[in-house]
């Protein structure tokens, strides 16, 4: 038995460039579907956060026709993330309507997942078995999961603005300042976030609104985040003080050319001026909200401890030795945490959203974040395996860059 892991498609969004709507990037994913037995979905297909519903469905189309061309008599799992967590939500509230409709006192046993959405995904998959599990999945002994229970505990190694949301929301959530230590815990957190960003991003203006206030942050040179949401500049005076060694010794990545720098900007820049017309004038190095309270072009060792924290205060590195998360936008393979033998992998992402406050965040991004990424787990292998499908288009390793949208 085989299965492919991938997340983070995040159709519909404004924050980047949704690559999985594309016929050129479907086409590299395509052969990866040939001989699995199942596609595990690990969050982030749709982004009801920086985008609407409607369109975020509708970008899925091309992924949603190929899944169903080549895993006739297969399976699909879908796991929620963050960005669609709002289907996670939205069955809970369907469960507490109909327990108050029929006078039950108890939850129901019902399997989780939405029954909307699952219609929706059996008719447009017809003949792909479909799975809906939230929040963990299991295949051949790897436990996956999306892995945003992640955000409290990076936010808690941050700014001292971080630390205090992280208390006030786990002290709002969770009933203290303690940390989560259940499901339920992580859930509260989560939702308190996520239903704020759906509310406004389902808004008839809400998305326009979004982007105006982002490029009026950026406008203004500073950071703007509201309650801390997941949306970060990149301008903070950490990143500059790595810029200044990036680079220098110890073997670290070479900088991209200028040249090569200046066209993707000029690119990034055409791109947003065609797709997102906002009010202002356009910026010459335009930047993105961040995916989460982690820098895309962070090193990974700061959600990875994160996440391992998570994995403790839950039990999952009890339950599995090897877990396959996302969520980061960092694909990662076989790695430790300092917290125990339990080695991880992350699927990454297949959004692009290039750091481009510097040459130097560039390059980071390239090296730390760059898209087309999936995890290949075969009950017949030791261990999972990382899959680079756009690797050599990585200007890192000498590739030309994505071809233009």
């Amino acid at each position: 038995m085989r299965a492919l892991v991938i997340s983070d498609t995040h159709f519909g969004a404004w924050t980047g460039r949704d690559l999985l709507r594309e016929e050129f990037f479907l086409e590299r994913l395509a052969p990866r579907l040939e001989g699995i037995d199942e596609l595990i979905f690990l969050g982030d297909l749709f982004d009801f956060l920086f985008g609407s519903v409607e369109e975020a469905v509708d970008a899925a189309d091309g992924l949603l026709a190929l899944i169903a061309e080549r895993m006739g008599g297969k399976r699909l799992v879908f796991l929620a993330g963050n960005h669609d967590h709002h289907l996670v939500h939205r069955d809970e509230e369907s469960r507490l309507e109909a327990r108050l409709a029929d006078g039950a006192g108890a939850p129901t046993a019902a399997a989780p997942g939405p029954g909307f959405f699952r219609a929706f995904l059996e008719r447009r998959l017809p003949g792909v078995e479909v799975e809906i599990a939230y929040p963990t999945y299991s295949f051949a002994g790897v436990l996956c999961t999306h892995g945003h229970y992640l955000d409290p505990h990076a936010r808690l190694s941050g700014s001292r603005a971080d630390r205090l949301l992280t208390r006030t929301l786990w002290a709002i959530a969770a009933g203290g300042p303690e940390e989560p230590t259940c499901v339920e815990d992580y859930e509260s957190v989560t939702t308190l976030l996520t239903e704020w960003l759906y509310i406004a991003a389902q808004m008839p203006h809400g998305t326009h609104a979004q982007q105006n206030v982002f490029r009026a942050a950026q406008r203004a040179g500073r950071l703007v985040s509201t309650l801390s949401a997941p949306v970060r500049g990149a301008k903070r005076l950490s990143a500059e003080l790595r810029d200044r060694g990036f680079g220098a010794g110890g073997g670290a990545d070479p900088l991209p050319s200028e040249a090569h720098f200046d066209a993707v900007i000029r690119d990034e820049a055409r791109r947003q001026a065609r797709e997102q017309p906002l009010s202002g004038p356009p910026f010459s190095r335009p930047l993105y909200p961040e995916p989460t309270v982690v820098s895309r072009s962070d090193p990974s060792e700061r959600a990875l401890e994160a996440f391992a924290q998570v994995t403790a205060n839950l039990g999952w590195d009890g339950e599995a030795g090897k877990i396959v998360f996302a969520h980061t936008h960092q694909p990662l393979a076989d790695v430790r945490s300092g917290q125990g033998p339990t080695r991880y992998w992350n699927t990454g992402s297949w959004i692009y959203e290039p750091d481009l406050g510097s040459r130097q965040a560039y390059a980071r991004y390239l090296r730390y974040a760059w898209p087309g990424t999936a995890v290949l787990i075969d009950e017949d292998e030791p261990q999972p395996r990382l899959l680079a499908m756009l690797d050599d288009l990585n200007p890192l390793h000498g590739g030309p860059g994505l071809p233009r949208a």
